[in-house]
C-alpha cells in the first residue's frame, strides 16, 4: 500500500512541479490523434456536401460537373476523366482547370476524344495507378460499379496525398448510385419520348417541339415533311407483321441517316412519319423530301426469298416565319400535299404553296413553282 502511495505521490509531484514539461509532452504525443481526427472530420465533411450536391441533379453531365468541381476544391487536381459505358450513349468527358474570359480560375468541360492530353481513353483500363507522361502527376484509375464505367484522377504528387482510399472509395460509390439513377431517369424518360419500333421520336413529342420551334422569336422559316409508305398494308397481309415491323424500323433508319441533325425525325403513326426542318426554305425541303424518296425507293427488302420494294408519298408544308402560322394549319397544309401525291400515283413528293390550297391550279406570280416539281 504505501509503495503504491509512494508511487501515486510521485505521480503527483511531478504533475506540479513539472506541469509545463508535462502537458508539453502530452500535447506532442496527443498530436497525431487531434490531425488524424481533424483530417476525418473533414473527410467526412466532404462526403456529406459531396452526397448532397450530386443528388441534386438527374442530368448524368451535371452529375459529373458537380463532382469535379467538389472532388477540385476537396484537392485540386490536374485533369479528371469520365469514361461511361458506350451502353449509355454518353461520350467521355475530360474536366480540366482553365481561366475565363475575364480572368477567373474556372473548370473547363470538354469531350475526351480517342486520345486526350498524353493517354488513350482504353488505357484506363490497365492498372489503378500510374505516372501521368504530361504532367508528372499521379494518375489514379476508379472503375465504377454495375459496369458504368472508370474515372481517371489525375493529381499532383502532394495533392494526391489528400485521399485516402476509404474516401475515394465512399466517394465513388455514391457518385455510382447517383449516375445510375440519373441514367434510369434519361432512359425512361426517352422510353415516354420514343417509339420503340424505330427508335424514333413518338408523335406527342413531336408535335410539341414542333410547338416551341414555331414559337421561337426569330420567326425563321419551318417546313414539315409528312412521309406516308404507299401500299404498306400488303407487307403485313402477305408477309406477316413482323416483315411490317423490319420495314418501318428500316425506315426510321433511313430517315434518320438521311436528315441533319438539327432536323426533328418522328414516327406519326402507323406507317406515317414525320420530319421537322428548322431554319429550311421551301426549296431546300423539297430537295430533302425527293433525296429520302429516292433512298426509300432503292432499299430492297427480302422475305421468305422474294424481293420487295416500297416507295413512300411526301407531302411538304413551310412557312415564311410569319406569326400568323399555327401548327395546325402547317400540319394541315403537309396533310393535304401528301393526299394530293397519293392521289397523283404515290411516289412523288408535293409542296403545299401558302397562297394556293388546289395544288392543280397554276401557281400565281411569286408562289412557290416547287408545288409542281414531282417525281414519278
Amino acid at each position: 500500500m504505501k509503495r503504491g502511495n509512494a508511487m501515486s505521490h510521485g505521480i503527483t509531484e511531478i504533475g506540479q512541479n513539472g506541469s509545463e514539461s508535462c502537458n508539453a509532452g502530452i500535447t506532442v504525443k496527443n498530436l497525431p490523434d487531434v490531425a488524424a481526427l481533424e483530417q476525418q472530420l473533414k473527410e467526412a465533411n466532404f462526403i456529406s456536401r459531396f452526397m448532397a450536391a450530386i443528388g441534386s441533379s438527374l442530368d448524368p453531365h451535371d452529375i459529373c460537373a458537380i463532382a469535379s468541381r467538389h472532388l477540385y476544391d476537396f484537392a485540386p487536381f490536374n485533369r479528371i476523366v469520365f469514361c461511361l459505358s458506350s451502353e449509355f450513349g454518353l461520350p467521355s468527358i475530360v474536366i480540366a482547370p482553365g481561366k475565363s474570359e475575364d480572368g477567373r480560375d474556372v473548370l473547363v468541360t470538354g469531350p475526351a476524344t480517342a486520345r486526350c492530353k498524353g493517354f488513350k481513353i482504353d488505357e484506363m483500363l490497365q492498372g489503378s495507378l500510374y505516372v501521368d507522361p504530361e504532367t508528372g502527376g499521379t494518375g489514379i484509375r476508379l472503375v465504377l460499379p454495375e459496369d458504368l464505367g472508370r474515372v481517371q484522377i489525375v493529381f499532383s504528387a502532394i495533392e494526391r496525398q489528400c485521399y485516402t482510399s476509404s474516401v475515394l472509395s465512399e466517394v465513388m460509390a455514391h457518385f455510382a448510385r447517383t449516375l445510375k439513377n440519373a441514367l434510369t431517369h434519361v432512359k425512361v424518360k426517352e422510353m415516354a419520348m420514343k417509339d420503340s419500333l424505330t427508335g424514333l421520336f413518338n408523335r406527342r413529342v413531336f408535335d410539341e417541339l414542333l410547338a416551341v420551334e414555331v414559337r421561337r422569336k426569330e420567326l425563321l422559316p419551318i417546313s414539315l415533311l409528312l412521309i406516308d409508305l404507299d401500299d404498306f398494308k400488303r407487307v403485313n397481309d402477305t408477309y406477316g407483321h413482323p416483315a411490317g415491323d423490319e420495314v418501318l424500323a428500316t425506315v426510321g433508319r433511313i430517315l434518320r441517316e438521311g436528315t441533319r441533325g438539327s432536323d426533328l425525325v418522328a414516327r406519326y403513326g402507323g406507317e406515317e412519319f414525320a420530319i421537322m426542318l428548322p431554319a429550311t426554305t421551301a426549296a431546300t425541303a423539297f430537295e430533302i423530301a425527293q433525296r429520302l424518296r429516292s433512298r426509300l425507293a432503292s432499299t430492297l427488302f427480302v422475305f421468305n426469298g422474294q424481293h420487295l420494294k416500297l416507295t413512300a408519298s411526301i407531302g411538304i408544308s413551310y412557312t415564311s416565319g410569319a406569326k400568323t402560322d399555327s401548327i395546325p394549319q402547317i400540319v394541315s397544309r403537309a396533310d393535304q400535299a401528301l393526299y394530293r401525291a397519293k392521289k397523283s400515283g404515290k411516289n412523288m413528293s408535293y409542296i403545299y404553296t401558302c397562297k394556293s390550297v388546289a395544288l392543280n391550279k397554276k401557281p400565281e406570280v411569286g408562289e412557290s413553282a416547287f408545288a409542281w416539281l414531282r417525281t414519278a
